[in-house]
């Protein structure tokens, strides 16, 4: 009897304690469930965080990469112009010392030329000694005592020379003051064949002829004889007669 009460009492009593049991187990479910809502809630974030940290860091790598890459080829040019820089202060050095060594041939030499070119003024028609009189004046009296820079002094001779070869290569119309053999002054037009030779008439056609430089100047050869056909030259020339063959004497040195 006394066992079977003892029964009763154990099995009622476990009884009792199943529904308590029952609902901690559930209890402890959902604890469990919340917690891996949530920890799969933050998974996703860091997921999507890294994500986001990873295409900055894409793009950081990229911009880098360019940076480098331009840093890259600036330093590449910068050698480059380094070498070119030198290579170029090499020529110009060697230049420098080639124009030291031209200057000291013409620094030598320009005395000797001033000389003759004031020598040589002389046997140059009159028109050109008027164009280069400012030239010639610049020339120094003593080559060796001057304070002309050597490059003025070159622009100098280069000027004349300029203006002589520019005379030579035209026909330069001229209207001049000629002394004839009994002393009178007549009004002549001359018409010179660069610095090879010249015609010369007067108005009348009368008093005519021909013109050669030599050493003391230029050498004046009257042909009378020629008159009319130097002025018909002289007047084709200047546009007053058409054009055609004309036969006039010639003479060269």
């Amino acid at each position: 009897m006394i066992n079977r009460l003892v029964s009763q009492i154990v099995i009622t009593t476990a009884i009792c304690f199943l529904p308590l049991h029952a609902e901690n187990k559930l209890q402890d479910t959902r604890d469990v469930l919340d917690q891996w809502v949530e920890t799969k809630q933050i998974i996703s974030e860091e997921r999507a965080d890294w994500r986001l940290e990873q295409s900055i860091l894409k793009d950081s790598q990229s911009l880098l990469d360019n940076e480098l890459a331009r840093l890259t080829q600036a330093l590449a040019d910068l050698e480059a112009s380094a070498t070119a820089a030198d290579e170029d202060r090499t020529q110009l050095a060697a230049e420098k010392d080639l124009l030291k060594a031209a200057s000291s041939v013409v620094e030598a030499n320009i005395g000797g030329l001033e000389t003759k070119m004031k020598a040589l003024v002389t046997s140059l028609p009159q028109p050109l000694v008027e164009k280069i009189k400012p030239l010639m004046r610049r020339l120094p009296d003593d080559p060796n005592n001057t304070k002309l820079s050597l490059g003025e002094r070159v622009q100098n001779i280069v000027g004349i020379l300029s203006q002589a070869d520019k005379f030579n290569t035209t026909i330069t119309l001229s209207n001049e003051s000629r002394e004839i053999a009994d002393g009178k002054i007549v009004q002549v037009t001359t018409l010179y064949w660069g610095l090879a030779m010249a015609y010369f008439v007067d108005k009348s056609g009368e008093y005519a002829g021909i013109g050669t430089p030599d050493a003391s100047g230029w050498a004046w050869q009257e042909l009378p004889e020629a008159g009319s056909q130097i002025k018909q030259l002289l007047d084709i020339y200047e546009g007053t007669q058409e054009i055609k063959f004309v036969s006039v004497p010639a003479r060269l040195n």
